[in-house]
């Protein structure tokens, strides 16, 4: 597992998903990681674990296209996890939008709109 600050080990699992591509928390979290030694390092994190990978676009939404994380955060400048009240503002900016005008861009719900591909994808977790 990697390191988010912005996750609590104490709350529940502490143990999440990581979507770079939409998640403005997750991709900055991504962007630590691969570009500070230090934190690596603090965490016993191996260049292999992070280095190698990239954003994996998973929903398009219109005003910030395939990777809206990525987007947004280089808008609003984000620079570290530290940021806390940009990355709060980059939330406010995606998560709805890609919930309502969101399309999904992989998987059996692709060119589905996010809101109406939620309920499909909970049944099938809950069928499985």
């Amino acid at each position: 597992s990697l390191p988010m600050l912005t996750i609590l080990t104490t709350k529940g699992t502490g143990v999440v998903t990581s979507v770079p591509s939409d998640a403005p928390d997750d991709y900055v979290a991504l962007m630590d990681l691969k570009n500070k030694p230090n934190l690596r390092s603090k965490y016993n994190i191996a260049d292999d674990m992070v280095m190698p990978f990239e954003v994996v676009p998973i929903i398009n939404i219109p005003e910030f296209g395939d990777e809206s994380a990525v987007t947004v955060s280089n808008q609003l400048k984000i620079r570290s996890q530290n940021d806390k009240d940009l990355l709060a503002k980059a939330k406010e900016m995606t998560y709805l939008k890609g919930f309502y005008d969101g399309v999904m861009l992989v998987g059996e719900c692709k060119g589905m709109k996010v809101k109406d591909a939620k309920p499909i994808v909970r049944q099938k977790m809950l069928d499985e």
